[in-house]
């Protein structure tokens, strides 16, 4: 992976983590904790490509290969929680692979 590219990729990581922290805390004081929630859900998904594109001589590939692998189980989730009407874990779900799909869009426009 260049570095520069690298380095673009964790800045947009960084800020979209940092954006969703911040509304969290908005949210909290305006008292709508649960989409606070929400909010540290998908920051936390930034977060973990920011770990994992941070290894060294990570390849192009190998992110490519985790952006198909991590988010499998939520997919799963999502489907057991639909088929049991579970809106919460759905919602939570759904809020995961957004973010992934973000990640996604992000690394095919840029790398």
């Amino acid at each position: 992976m260049k570095e520069k590219q690298k380095s673009n990729f964790l800045e947009f990581l960084r800020n979209e983590q940092d954006n969703c922290l911040a509304k969290a805390e908005k949210l909290t004081a305006d008292g709508r904790v649960d989409e606070a929630v929400l909010q540290k859900v998908r920051a936390n998904i930034f977060g973990i490509f920011e770990t994992v594109t941070k290894v060294p001589d990570q390849t192009p590939e190998t992110v490519v290969r985790l952006m198909d692998k991590i988010p499998a189980q939520w997919y799963h989730s999502l489907e057991t929680a639909i088929r049991h009407g579970d809106f919460e874990k759905e919602t939570l779900e759904r809020v995961k692979i957004t973010a992934m799909d973000e990640i996604k869009n992000y690394w095919k426009e840029n790398f």
